[in-house]
């Protein structure tokens, strides 16, 4: 007797999948290849639609990158990010050879989430944002032979701001670049009410009386950014009322007017490290990865983790 279309294309289609639906009923996890070239050997265990999955960090490092930056940057904008990305990953797993995702503080966007994300222009993007990561397989950056804290914003405000004695490696350079960003100057006005609402965020000082359209601008840094003010008895740092009233930045200037402030910002983020606007016009004039890095970085050295596994599993 012979077998119906439907039943021999149901086999086939089991015998395909034999594989793939033991591995998720013994382990409960579906373990995947990673699409670039090199294996890190670090797993990054992810729930999805799909289960648990595990991960390889290097194919994890595509989509926080693709999370974090368009997909029409030029290419060695997108390795600067994809190192970023790396860096920040190595440091948070330390010792460890796999890490849960609840526990890292940074977005995922999987192959789906890009498809969706970068429309159209899907496969061109997820070619380029393959082969920047194959071509930066294990890179990240090192200060002193250890993993910096790789830090980047959107655009600043003219410059990158210092990072200090904790953050030696981190320099205030020429942001100019990214003046010419969309949205580059915002201006937000805020009511009394509002004001107080989102300083009393912050710590839980109550304000009345107008005390909180007495807000002062104490000190700035060398970049323009606002590094502390005064609102009611209470100091704030920059960074803390440009989160609490949704600021772009803390480079912001004041002005006062009837039962309100006025809020002028330049740039978007926190200002340290890599301005991603400023990294992708870099790339524009020809600059490579290694290049950019260090502009936003003094003294750093791009170093390679994995690199003996990933010449044994994809040797040159």
């Amino acid at each position: 007797m012979k077998k119906s279309y439907s039943t021999v294309l149901i086999g086939t289609i089991l015998l395909f999948l034999f594989p793939y639906i033991v591995t998720l009923f013994v382990s409960g996890s579906i373990s995947r290849e990673p699409k670039v070239i090199g294996k890190s050997g670090k797993v990054i265990l992810r729930e999805s639609a799909y289960g648990k999955e595990e991960i390889d960090l290097e194919e994890y490092a595509i989509g926080v990158a693709a999370s974090q930056v368009p997909g029409n940057y030029e290419k060695d904008a997108v390795k600067v990010q994809l190192i970023l990305a790396r860096t920040y990953l190595y440091k948070a797993l330390g010792e460890a050879d796999r890490i849960s995702e609840a526990e890292l503080h940074c977005t995922y966007l999987d192959s789906a989430g890009r498809k969706k994300e970068w429309g159209e222009d899907f496969a061109a993007y997820e070619e380029k944002f393959e082969a920047a990561a194959s071509e930066t397989a294990g890179q990240v950056v090192l200060y002193e032979g250890s993993l910096a804290d790789a830090m980047f914003h959107r655009a600043s405000a003219g410059m990158t701001r210092e990072g200090g004695e904790a953050f030696p490696y981190l320099k205030s350079v020429d942001g100019g670049l990214d003046v010419d960003m969309e949205n580059y100057v915002t201006i937000k006005t805020y009511f009394e009410s509002e004001l107080a609402a989102g300083i009393s965020a912050i710590r839980g000082q109550s304000l009345g009386n107008g005390e909180a359209l007495g807000l002062q601008i104490v000190s700035r840094d060398g970049a323009g950014y606002v590094t502390q003010v005064m609102v009611g008895t209470e100091a704030y740092t920059g960074d803390e009322l440009a989160a609490a009233l949704s600021l772009p930045s803390a480079a912001f200037s004041v002005s006062q007017t009837e039962g309100s402030l006025k809020f002028v910002v330049k740039g978007s983020g926190h200002g340290y490290g890599v301005s991603q606007w400023g990294a992708n016009k870099l790339a524009l004039e020809g600059k490579d990865a290694a290049a950019i890095l260090n502009y936003y970085f003094q003294n750093i050295t791009i170093g390679t983790l994995g690199e003996s596994e990933i010449q044994e599993k994809f040797p040159a």
